[in-house]
């Protein structure tokens, strides 16, 4: 597969060449949507990490397992 003209790179000026790899004037789209992703995942990660958290105080205030913290406390 070719991505440009040149048929061999001996002798070539590579400052008149320009860029060589596939999808040149992406980049900025590219950047703009790894953002995205970026942003998103740590939105998502932070409602993930939240909704944990609230479970854990709600299972940690329940009557049943107080009375089972104290009662171990008490017998040691």
């Amino acid at each position: 597969m070719s991505t440009t003209y040149i048929e061999t790179w001996t002798g070539t000026d590579l400052s008149q060449v320009g860029p060589i790899y596939p999808m040149v004037g992406t980049e900025f789209i590219l950047w703009v949507i790894g953002i995205v992703f970026v942003l998103a995942f740590f939105v998502m990660q932070s409602r993930i990490e939240k909704d944990e958290m609230e479970a854990d105080e709600n299972a940690a205030k329940s009557p049943e397992r107080l009375k089972r913290v104290f009662d171990e406390e008490a017998a040691e």
